[in-house]
């Protein structure tokens, strides 16, 4: 196999708001290259496996679409899953507070430990409505579990729900002897999510889309994690030249390897040079499978406009900002200034503060070169809203 194509599979696209915002918060001193080098590579290599474009075995998902009520699926399960998507029954809310880390390889001028301080931003979570989620997902939410096995480790996808810009996705992944397959924590939960360790030998992807791991840490056990990833949809991104469009499915793709990720790229250095076809994918392959996750359809959006702010579309999960139809020439240029304080304001005068300085109510967010994304951590009522504010500009429905 060409090595290219397998650093497609393993290495993710990093976004441009992850690229610009490496250093967040850190204090205004000059990285050493080793370090500036390291933390580029972590961020392009790590979080979750990019999907081999070669042939696999396809494992016929579990079966049938089936939609079910999400009113009747949420009370099935306790009003878990919802929950675990837009509650705040095992997330708590997080004040801003700032953490100290060591710069590896990298000195003060006293000879000690060089450290750098990340300023980690203010989360709430609100209760999650069995009765709203109903109203605004309707039929669109797919809720069957479906169950994905690969050597060790179990993947059941419980739930799909997507708009026009991307998908949010509830799973579990499971494995006797204890889940090692990601790095994760209540810090990482906060700042970029789960990735993938590359220190074991399983990995797991999405074909479809990119964005952030979020585990629950209050129901996750060492051998059951609970995952919701919110991710973009690569083709809305990207366009059909690079990925197809999303019809009636999601891709899962599921791989143990003979060696760790570690040894993986070692063993590549190693033998990969002197092949004009590269190394084949059974050197490094024990097991590869594709599932098929069934979805149902888009969520219906909503459009509001501003003359200065350009358009937001947006649905019950998330939004999307694009300020190319603008009058403020410094908006159309790209995000220079720090983070715009975005909100939604109801009918009844309630407000939903999405983004702000010192705030992220959201499940991820990532800037382009003509705006942002939005996933949000609780769902926005569309039924309701009177106009959505960023900064000075507000927009309204169209």
């Amino acid at each position: 196999m060409d090595r290219n194509l397998y650093k497609d599979y393993f290495i993710r696209d990093i976004s441009i708001e992850e690229f610009d915002h490496i250093t967040d918060g850190v204090e205004d001193h000059v990285f050493s290259d080793e370090y500036l080098a390291g933390k580029e590579s972590l961020m392009r290599n790590e979080y979750k496996a990019k999907i081999s474009r070669l042939g696999v075995k396809v494992a016929a998902a579990a079966a049938a679409v089936v939609v079910a009520t999400p009113f009747v699926v949420n009370a099935a399960t306790g009003g878990e899953l919802f929950d675990r998507l837009w509650g705040n029954g095992s997330k708590k809310n997080v004040e801003s507070h700032v953490e100290s880390f060591v710069e590896e390889g990298k000195k003060d001028k006293n000879g000690n430990d060089s450290v750098y301080t990340i300023t980690y931003p203010k989360i709430e979570y609100v209760e999650s409505d069995p009765k709203d989620v109903a109203r605004l997902l309707g039929d669109k939410m797919v809720t069957t579990p479906v169950v994905c096995k690969v050597g060790e480790y179990t993947v059941t996808v419980d739930g799909v729900v997507r708009d026009e810009r991307g998908l949010v996705v509830a799973y579990t992944i499971e494995r006797e002897a204890g889940v090692d397959c990601l790095i994760y924590s209540q810090l990482e939960n906060e700042s970029k999510g789960a990735f993938i360790n590359d220190d074991q030998n399983f990995i797991f992807g999405f074909k479809e889309g990119s964005g952030k791991i979020w585990v629950d840490m209050e129901r996750s056990t060492k051998t059951k994690l609970y995952c919701s990833e919110y991710m973009q949809d690569l083709n809305h991104v990207f366009g059909p030249d690079f990925y197809p469009p999303v019809t009636d499915h999601l891709t899962l793709e599921l791989t143990e390897l003979k060696m760790t990720r570690n040894e993986m790229w070692k063993y590549f250095d190693e033998h990969n040079d002197n092949r004009p076809e590269g190394v084949p994918e059974s050197e490094v392959e024990k097991e590869k499978k594709t599932f098929i996750i069934p979805i149902a359809d888009k969520l219906n959006e909503l459009e509001f406009t501003s003359t200065e702010g350009g358009t937001i579309k947006i649905s019950p999960i998330a939004m999307e900002w694009d300020v190319r139809g603008s009058t403020k020439a410094s908006l159309r240029e790209g995000f220079t200034w720090p983070r715009p304080t975005i909100k939604i304001v109801y009918k009844d005068g309630t407000e939903y503060l999405v983004y702000a300085a010192d705030t992220e109510n959201v499940g991820y967010i990532c800037e382009s070169d003509h705006g942002l994304t939005a996933f949000f951590n609780r769902l926005a009522d569309t039924d309701n809203i009177a106009k959505i504010v960023i900064d000075d500009m507000e927009f309204t429905k169209k």
